[in-house]
């Protein structure tokens, strides 16, 4: 009987030492998980935070593009106050940029390149009256890249001058007609709260479209300087050349008289 007894009390303080064991390791379990799982979210959220930090500093430091260089015109919402003067060189810069990239059809990205030879040998490209739209636009597309570097080298205005020729051609090559309303679509000017800002704005459009028809006028000046000065040249080069043979088919010059001084003789009456 004692050693039943014995028994069953051992059974007894087994049964509750393992209790407590369970009942320990649960508790530690539980804690020891929402800890883990406490640590988890925190550093997810520094993580978060420090990728949101890391994104507006990045953000801060890149410059917005200029009106001339970003392609078409922008459309931003008023952000804040602007100057009437701002306003007016805002809307002219506008509608030439819409007028050079409706011809042009599209506005490639500026070119990252600091070789000056590379701006200097496109500019050495001189544009001809022979050329048809296709050629004049990947002319125009050419130069539209590399306003950056004409802007470092100082030839921007040189560029711009070329540009706007170009573009001219086009305009007259072709019977696409170029939609004003494209330059005046930046929001910021033309839905400001102030009223002398906005009339500002439709003010410089309306001297973008002065400064395309003064480019489409200069463009067709210069084609027709161009054509005389090629017409002059290819008459003075057959007369030349008249001159040349008429002097091989005469006779031998006298012997105070050299060849030379015979072909200027010889020029001078085919002239007269």
């Amino acid at each position: 009987m004692k050693h039943t007894g014995s028994s069953s009390g051992a059974t007894v303080w087994v049964a509750l030492i393992a209790a407590l064991v369970v009942v320990g390791l649960f508790r530690f379990l539980v804690l020891g998980g929402a800890a883990l799982i406490g640590l988890a979210l925190g550093g997810l959220l520094i993580w978060l935070g420090a990728g949101a930090v890391t994104h507006r500093t990045r953000a801060a430091r890149q410059p917005a593009p200029a009106d001339d260089d970003a392609g078409e015109p922008p459309a931003a919402s008023w952000t804040g106050p602007a100057s009437v003067e701002e306003a007016r060189a805002a809307g002219a810069s506008n509608m030439r940029t819409a007028w050079i990239s409706w011809h042009l059809r599209s506005l490639p990205p500026p070119q990252d390149s600091r070789d000056p030879r590379l701006l200097t040998g496109t500019l050495a490209v001189v544009p001809q009256a022979d050329w048809d739209a296709d050629r004049l636009r990947t002319h125009g597309r050419a130069l539209w890249s590399l306003r950056g570097g004409a802007r470092r080298h100082g030839l921007l205005d040189e560029l711009d001058a070329r540009l706007d020729r170009v573009v001219a051609m086009i305009s007259d090559a072709t019977a696409d007609d170029f939609d004003t309303s494209l330059g005046q679509v930046n929001d910021q000017y033309l839905y400001h709260p102030d009223r002398a800002v906005r009339t500002a704005y439709l003010e410089g459009g309306a001297l973008g479209v002065d400064l395309i028809m003064d480019a489409v006028t200069t463009a067709r000046a210069q084609a027709r300087e161009d054509a005389a000065t090629r017409a002059a040249a290819e008459a003075l080069a057959r007369r030349r050349t008249a001159a040349l043979r008429a002097l091989r088919e005469t006779h031998r010059p006298t012997a105070s008289q050299d060849a030379h001084t015979a072909w200027e003789e010889q020029a001078r009456r085919l002239e007269e």
